[in-house]
């Protein structure tokens, strides 16, 4: 378990938030294989006596994978849960529709290429904003997206209880060499972000699943399974 108190204004923020999030990893065997796997649970709440009453919290975990060990990830196969996302604008804001993204079907593998697709957009499996708490976590952990890469023979799939998942294919990744550790490029890595709907503060439809009120809790778990074919 890791915490972290938050003070009231921090970066703009009202609210003392107290955040907890825990990890815990297993290993299990099925079908001849090893799988492994990493279940993240978030949990946070207000505290202090300052007075605030209410706040807005959304938090997730932005790592990247790589599946063939290579400096690209191009061979990928790529296969989203759904296909419907949110409508941007030319500031990648969301401009509240939600529609089918185009070239990708639902369940449907597609493979990740030297430069296309080129994705950074959040995709939403449960379009119903008001069946959806500030605490997912009594929710179904439902898989969101999977992936694999033939040369590495690496498998992975994410589950999680939100309602919607950030698919980021690394466009802008530029991250000089530190020691040991080789330079990284675009399209060296792949996000995939379990979230709340994007941009959900400044829309009256969505703000309620990111509006924390004194005396409840934010909540969420996020699942990740891995294995290599033998």
């Amino acid at each position: 378990m890791f915490t972290y108190f938050s003070k009231d204004g921090e970066e703009g923020f009202p609210g003392c938030v107290e955040a907890r999030v825990y990890y815990t990893a297993t290993t299990t065997e099925s079908e001849g294989r090893q799988i492994a796997k990493l279940e993240v649970e978030y949990e946070a709440e207000l505290t202090g006596d300052d007075g605030v009453e209410e706040t807005v919290l959304a938090m997730t975990n932005h790592s990247y994978f790589n599946l063939a060990g290579t400096s690209s990830i191009e061979g990928t196969q790529v296969t989203l849960s759904t296909n419907l996302h949110q409508v941007v604008d030319d500031t990648d804001i969301p401009t509240g529709p939600i529609k089918p993204f185009a070239n990708i079907e639902a369940n449907q593998a597609f493979t990740l290429g030297q430069q296309e697709p080129d994705v950074d957009h959040c995709f939403v499996l449960n379009t119903n904003p008001e069946s959806i708490p500030i605490d997912t976590r009594s929710l179904p952990v439902n898989k969101l997206a999977s992936f694999y890469h033939p040369t590495s023979a690496v498998h992975l799939e994410v589950f999680s209880t939100e309602p919607a998942f950030q698919f980021y294919t690394g466009k802008y990744i530029d991250v000089p060499a530190v020691g040991s550790m080789p330079a990284r490029g675009p399209r060296s890595g792949f996000c995939v972000e379990p979230s709340r709907y994007v941009n959900a503060t400044n829309d009256d439809r969505w703000k309620n699943m990111v509006l924390l009120k004194r005396g409840r809790k934010y909540g969420s778990r996020i699942v990740y399974r891995a294995w290599k074919d033998q």
